[in-house]
């Protein structure tokens, strides 16, 4: 899937709202100056591949002999927030995983603290390692195209109400900035149904599709189910990948029922029936 494109204006009104969701990070400077220090060596490789004309090639281009670049650009707009449970014991934990090079080299753009403290550890606009070998619809690589976020919960809390104010409040940010649909709100268990379970079943879906964010099903208690209806087709068309058929029909009913596990019915068939509606 391409990605929106950002006007100049729009880039620098990014710039801005960034730079305020950083303020009064200084102590934490001091702390993850290594880090930080790898950050911004990092931003300079970057910036040198972007600076780079398209002169070497290896698939035998003929290019003219004059480089011709436009000024008609801008920078590339997310269109997905993934939200996950850290699945750590603490946010320091989390801080300092992400903040150590190497390994699986695993990251997230925010990190929301139990005390809905949000730490902005990427820009929005850069790629972050946070959803890894993922599928929604047709978008296989929701690095590319997506703001990781994640909460911090070992999987087995209830998520703090400081930390779903916070989430909230970042997330209304997120969704006017890049203009990101409400149905582009989804969890790193629906995108990777076979390796993920996270958020976990104590995340509510259902209130944060009430703010906007996600999509939610109607009422069920009349509804009836075309005999003819494939659920698995139906997942498909919501977006799951249904390769592994059983781990979709758990992703879904995890964050659409609340529950774990692979058993279908007349009220999940309905669910699936009235959550796959909404994308006809």
């Amino acid at each position: 899937m391409k990605g929106t494109i950002l006007t100049a204006k729009d880039s620098a009104e990014i710039a801005n709202s960034n730079s305020m969701v950083n303020a009064g990070v200084g102590s934490a400077m001091a702390k993850y100056g290594k880090a930080n220090q790898l950050y911004y060596k990092m931003i300079d490789s970057l910036s040198k591949i972007i600076f780079k004309h398209p002169y070497e090639d290896s698939a035998g281009l003929s290019y003219g002999t004059e480089w011709v670049g436009t000024p008609n650009m801008g920078l590339r707009r997310p269109n997905f927030v993934v939200i996950h449970h850290t699945a750590n014991n603490s946010c320091e934990e989390t801080l300092n995983y992400f903040a150590t090079p190497g390994g699986r080299e695993a990251s997230a753009h925010y990190v929301i603290c139990k005390d809905g403290t949000v730490h902005h550890m990427l820009n929005d606009l850069l790629r972050s390692h946070h959803a890894g070998d993922s599928k929604w619809g047709n978008n296989t690589d929701l690095n590319s195209s997506s703001i990781g976020i994640e909460l911090d919960n070992n999987g087995y809390q209830p998520f703090t109400e400081a930390q779903m104010n916070s989430l909230t409040t970042l997330l209304e940010r997120l969704k006017t900035t890049y203009k990101i649909p409400a149905a582009n709100f989804i969890g790193h268990g629906d995108v990777a149904p076979a390796r993920k379970a996270d958020p976990s079943v104590q995340f509510d879906w259902k209130a944060l599709s009430e703010k906007g964010f996600g999509l939610w099903y109607d009422d069920t208690t009349n509804v009836e189910v075309p005999q003819n209806f494939d659920y698995l087709m139906g997942l498909r068309i919501i977006g799951y990948d249904i390769s592994s058929p059983a781990s979709a029909l758990t992703a879904f009913k995890r964050h659409f029922m609340n529950e774990n596990s692979t058993i279908i019915n007349a009220e999940v068939r309905k669910v699936i029936y009235m959550v796959y509606r909404k994308f006809e």
